[in-house]
């Protein structure tokens, strides 16, 4: 009797542990994202999540350089063109810009050398999720949303166009915020 009793025990702990879900750590940062200005009670549910992508820390500073020379390049054209229509005001401030432009990247170079040996390793992942959430205003839901996440579960954009999933993914390298110019942080 002893015995049966042994096993009915562990058989019921086998079954009770197997329905009990470990919660998905992605899936609560986005939750936590999305509902971060809800008052009150709420239920949030995603129904599908998946890992689409991920990007280096070499990644994201190569993309980060591209902004920064695209504006480069842009305020370098403006100038001319406003120096040459004869707009001193107008050529000063694209002048300006394209100074700042260059200082940032000067700045990715020094923060590149300062990340060291984690060049390599990754910054964030990419998921698209759908799914909903219910808030005592009505349902929202959420059809294919794409965001971004670090490693330690920080959401750093959600967006329903995937086209702008990485505006504002800068913020991961460590130092970008405190040394990049704010107007430029968006771009």
């Amino acid at each position: 009797m002893h015995r049966f009793l042994t096993i009915l025990v562990t058989a019921l702990a086998v079954v009770t542990s197997c329905n009990n879900k470990t919660p998905d750590p992605v899936a609560a940062a986005i939750e936590a994202a999305a509902m971060k200005d809800t008052e009150g009670d709420y239920s949030f549910r995603i129904y599908d999540l998946a890992k689409i992508d991920s990007t280096t820390f070499r990644t994201e500073f190569e993309r980060r350089r591209d902004v920064f020379r695209l504006k480069q390049q842009t305020e370098e054209k403006l100038y001319w063109r406003y120096n040459a229509e004869g707009k001193p005001k107008t050529s000063e401030s694209h002048r300006q810009a394209m100074e700042k432009a260059k200082v940032n990247l000067e700045t990715m170079d020094y923060l590149e050398k300062e990340i060291g040996a984690r060049i390599d390793d990754v910054a964030y992942y990419d998921y698209v999720f759908s799914g909903y959430s219910e808030t005592k205003e009505g349902r929202m839901t959420y059809d294919k949303v794409y965001v971004t996440v670090t490693p330690d579960y920080e959401v750093l954009t959600m967006t329903a166009n995937q086209r702008d999933l990485h505006k504002g993914t800068g913020r991961v390298i460590p130092g970008y915020i405190e040394t990049i110019s704010a107007e430029l942080l968006e771009e």
